[in-house]
C-alpha cells in the first residue's frame, strides 16, 4: 500500500487521508458495538413494583387491534397489578370502539385525545396516557403489535435497581412485497444497534413498540414536554434522556419478551426520513461521531467517480471496502444468531450495498426536510 500511496497525486491524498481515517473510526466504533452484544446484563432483581402500566397507542387500526387486545388479555402477568390504557389518537375507522368492546374482558380503560400542546400526535398520546396511568412500571407498544403472552412478565423482571428503562426486541414480519425483507432486515439492525450499543452502555436505538420504563425516569427525564416540539423520537429521545438523568438501560434478550408487528407498505418514503430526523437531537457527541460515519458513507458514494478521475487510489479503496463488509458481516451474523434472525443474512450482500446511498440520502433528508406524523 506504501507503494501506492507514493503515486498518489497531492489532489487524491486528502480524499485517501480522510476515508483511511474514518474507515478505521467506523471499524472501531462497529467493533464496540459488536463487543456489547455479548454483554448481557444481570440486574439484581428488583421485586419492589407492585403495579404496572401498559400503554397502547392507536390511530386507525381497526383491522389490528382485536390481535393486539387478544395478545395483551393472554398475558401471564397478574391482571390485579396491570393496567391498560388505549389511547384512540384520532381514529375515522372505529378503532375506539373496537376498544371499547374489550372492557369487560381487560383491565382497560380507552381514552381519546384529538390535539395536544406537543408537535408530535403520538407524543400528546402518551403524554395523556401518562397522566392517567397508575403503575410504577410503564410498558409501551402499538394498537399492530402482538406481544407474547411472556411480554409483561420477562420486561418486569428484566428491570434491576438502577435500572430506568429496558429495552426489547421488536422485530418486524414478513406480509410480502418486494421491499418487505428488506424491512425486516433494517428492524434486525434497529435490535442489534439497540442490544448492542446498550451492552457498552451507549444506548442509541429502542422502538416504542417494545419499551418500559419507571414512571420516576420518567419524571426524571421531564416526561415529554422537552423533546415535544420534535416530530418522531418518542422513543429513543426519551430513552437517551433517562439515561442522561443518570439511569441505566439494559436490553432484555429474552425471546418471551419479543414484541412482533407486521411490515407496513404505506409512506415507507416518509417513515424513513422519519427515522433518521432523530440522529441531530440525540446531542453533541453521538452527533459528531454520526456526522463524521456520514461522511464515511458520503466519500464511498463518490468513490466510484473519484476512482475513474484517480485510478491510483484503487489499491487502497479496495481494502477500505473489504474491511467494511467483514466489520458490518461480523456484527449483523453476531446479532442475527443472538437474536433468532439467522435467515435473514441471505440478505445481507445486497443490504451491504445499498447501505451507502440509504446513509447518506436519507439521513440528509431527515436532517434537511420537514417532517410530519401523518
Amino acid at each position: 500500500m506504501s507503494g501506492s500511496v507514493d503515486l498518489l497525486s497531492a489532489e487524491a491524498f486528502p480524499y485517501v487521508v480522510l476515508l483511511v481515517g474514518l474507515g478505521t473510526l467506523y471499524t472501531l466504533i462497529t467493533g464496540a458495538i459488536t463487543f456489547g452484544l455479548s454483554r448481557r446484563a444481570r440486574p439484581k432483581p428488583d421485586n419492589s413494583f407492585p403495579s404496572v402500566t401498559v400503554v397502547v397507542c392507536a390511530h386507525n387500526e381497526a383491522d389490528r387491534i382485536g390481535p393486539c387486545l387478544e395478545a395483551l388479555s393472554s398475558q401471564t402477568f397478574d391482571d390485579s397489578r396491570r393496567q391498560i390504557i388505549l389511547v384512540d389518537d384520532r381514529s375515522t375507522d372505529g378503532t375506539g370502539d373496537i376498544a371499547r368492546s374489550w372492557t369487560d374482558r381487560l383491565p382497560l380503560t380507552v381514552l381519546e385525545v384529538e390535539d395536544g400542546m406537543l408537535a408530535c400526535p403520538k407524543k400528546n398520546a402518551l403524554a395523556l396516557a401518562l397522566e392517567a396511568s397508575t403503575g410504577d412500571l410503564i410498558l409501551t407498544t402499538d394498537a399492530d403489535c402482538t406481544p407474547g403472552p411472556g411480554w409483561v412478565a420477562s420486561t418486569v423482571a428484566a428491570f434491576g435497581e438502577g435500572t430506568g428503562a429496558v429495552i426489547g426486541s421488536a422485530p418486524l414480519t414478513d406480509t410480502g412485497g418486494r421491499w418487505a425483507p428488506l424491512f425486516v432486515f433494517q428492524s434486525m439492525l434497529v435490535n442489534a444497534l439497540a442490544a448492542g450499543s446498550a451492552g457498552i452502555g451507549f444506548p442509541l436505538a429502542c422502538s416504542g413498540r417494545n419499551l418500559a420504563y419507571r414512571r420516576e425516569a420518567y419524571l426524571d427525564a421531564g416526561g415529554y414536554a422537552p423533546i415535544g416540539h420534535i416530530v418522531g423520537g418518542d422513543d429513543v429521545l426519551l430513552m437517551r434522556r433517562i439515561r442522561a438523568a443518570g439511569w441505566h438501560i439494559d436490553y432484555n434478550h429474552d425471546p418471551d419478551a419479543a414484541v412482533t408487528s407486521p411490515v407496513h407498505s404505506d409512506r415507507q418514503w416518509q417513515r424513513q426520513i422519519r427515522y433518521q430526523s432523530k440522529a441531530r437531537h440525540y446531542g453533541g457527541r453521538v452527533l459528531s461521531l454520526a456526522i463524521l460515519v456520514y461522511i464515511f458513507h458520503l466519500l464511498l458514494l463518490v468513490s466510484p467517480v473519484v476512482g475513474a478521475l484517480e485510478p491510483s487510489i484503487l489499491p487502497i479503496l479496495w481494502p477500505v471496502l473489504i474491511v467494511k463488509a467483514t466489520v458490518d458481516g461480523v456484527f449483523l451474523w453476531r446479532a442475527a444468531r443472538r437474536l433468532g434472525y439467522r435467515k435473514m443474512m441471505r440478505w445481507f450482500p445486497l443490504v451491504e450495498v445499498l447501505t451507502v446511498p440509504y446513509v447518506t440520502v436519507f439521513c440528509a433528508l431527515g436532517t434537511l426536510r420537514p417532517i410530519s406524523w401523518n
